[in-house]
């Protein structure tokens, strides 16, 4: 098995698609406006005439590649490329004024290398073990999860839990829309097209929502040339062992970290990084540096940030559950090739399971040694104008989605959901619950129905002693102790106030 495995990822072609998505996802990471979520949402359908090894490969290294390419408009134009290279601004961006860019960015390189490294041995360790358990699980149980995931979601996604619960309502009446998912017979909310029998197709939901809307946003600053701090054109940037034996601590703990948050669904890369970076600040012996241009803040950040990535993989791979938004959109593109996620995946495909984690590594590798050596290189990418980028970006978007079935209706409720994914962007309404509202849905539904045949009523499935019902009493408690403490917090500051 170990050397299919091998054969399967050290192949010309594997290692190509995963370099050539280590580059994308840089690059998207990098450009303020795009993201890992829309580069993986843009390569959909290419992936859908792709076999699942090679297509597996190209989305590890968007991945991988996406979540660490924010770093450089973090430090250079104090623009976080992602939401996961916020806390990466405070302290490199000062590092690059005083002249120190080239080393900010060497640092959260080797960061970034370190975090996805330590979270894809734990990735290795975890997820056959949690696969494990997770046999035991019967439709209960996986209504459970699945419901706790949203949940989670909802309460941890940007802006407050009342828009998240909205957003989440849309995903979920979205995946209502066609055939019955276990009888196969009824056909729901299809207003009589024959068009919608078969639901919204995903790629063309998360291209309208995450995609097109960021191009819209974007049409207003088309022709602004960003000022980047300048960077050493050095053929490759390594940071020395002296300074990896003085971060190494900060290096290990702020991966832990990472790891823990990214196994947690709806948190991502942006709360690790803050999480991690507020803990370094404390352990410090000099706080007060912090903020001003300070090494570890930077180490802390990155490491943290890109260690949700094999955290996040761990419940997608074990439990089909979608640990952040890009592996939400991940999930898609894994689903439509047929690749059957959940504890079943590590039994009956071992060869596929290894092979999707041995690229986790390879794509970790392959990003450090692009990142290295192309530091000067995505310096200059920044500076290119939006407006030679977005309608590439537009067209490829419109093409992707009518390649799906060769159907111009698809184009047309695209449109509407770009409309829907802009109004909520501008009004504050997180997107993320309403694709995993999507995803889940059907899950969640399937589940339920399956446990109600087997147990007799919902009641009955409540008040049986199992995991499924633990699981789904915190998916409960979770959004009413968060409500409970925003009004406290809310009471509280209005007392202050008289």
């Amino acid at each position: 098995m170990f050397v299919e495995v091998l054969q399967n990822i050290l192949n010309p072609t594997s290692l190509l698609l995963i370099l050539a998505g280590v580059v994308l996802g840089n690059v998207f990471g990098a450009i303020p406006g795009l993201n890992t979520p829309i580069a993986i949402a843009l390569v959909l359908p290419i992936t859908m005439i792709m076999d699942p090894v090679p297509s597996v490969c190209l989305l590890m290294g968007i991945y991988m590649g996406g979540v660490s390419g924010g770093l450089v408009a973090a430090i250079l134009l104090k623009i976080p490329g992602t939401a996961a290279a916020v806390a990466t601004v405070f302290d490199g961006y000062p590092m690059a004024q005083k002249g120190e860019g080239t080393r900010a960015l060497t640092i959260g390189a080797f960061a970034s290398f370190f975090g996805g490294i330590f979270s894809s041995v734990m990735l290795l360790i975890i997820a056959p073990l949690l696969s494990k358990i997770a046999l035991t699980f019967g439709p209960w149980e996986y209504f459970g999860a699945s419901i706790l995931a949203l949940s989670l979601v909802t309460v941890l996604a940007k802006g407050n839990m009342v828009k998240g619960c909205i957003s989440l309502g849309i995903g979920l009446l979205a995946c209502c829309v066609g055939q019955s998912p276990i009888d196969g017979v009824a056909y729901r909310y299809a207003f009589g097209s024959a068009h919608l029998r078969n639901g919204f197709a995903l790629v063309a939901v998360v291209i309208g929502v995450f995609a097109l809307p960021e191009i819209v946003n974007n049409a207003a600053r088309m022709r602004e040339i960003p000022v980047v701090e300048k960077v050493d054109r050095k053929f490759f940037h390594m940071l020395d062992f002296q300074s990896i034996k003085k971060y190494i601590r900060a290096f290990l703990r702020s991966s832990v970290i990472g790891t823990v948050i990214g196994i947690l669904p709806g948190l991502g890369g942006g709360p690790a990084a803050m999480v991690s970076y507020a803990a370094a600040k404390k352990a410090s012996k000099t706080p007060e540096e912090f903020g001003k241009g300070c090494e570890e803040g930077v180490v802390a950040a990155e490491a943290a940030n890109n260690a949700t990535t094999g955290g996040a993989l761990i419940p997608l791979l074990s439990l089909s559950v979608p640990g952040d938004t890009a592996t939400a959109v991940m999930m898609g593109a894994l689903v439509v090739q047929g690749i059957a996620l959940g504890p079943k995946l590590s039994m009956d495909q071992p060869v596929l399971f290894r092979t999707i984690i041995f690229a986790v590594f390879i794509a970790n590798i392959f990003m450090f040694l692009y990142q290295a050596s192309t530091l000067g290189i995505m310096a200059k990418i920044l500076s290119v104008p939006k407006m030679y980028l977005m309608p590439y970006i537009a067209a490829f978007c419109i093409t992707g989605i009518f390649c799906l079935n060769s159907n111009a209706f698809d184009l047309y409720y695209t449109i509407g959901f770009l409309i829907l994914g802009y109004v909520l962007d501008k009004n504050g309404y997180p997107t993320a619950p309403l694709i995993l509202g999507l995803i889940l849905g059907g899950m969640v539904e399937e589940n339920l129905r399956r446990s109600i045949v087997y147990y007799g009523s919902f009641t009955d499935c409540i008040f049986r002693m199992s995991a499924g019902t633990v699981l789904f009493a915190i998916a409960v408690l979770v959004p009413v102790v968060t409500a409970v403490n925003a009004l406290r917090h809310l009471k509280k500051g209005r007392k202050e106030e008289m």
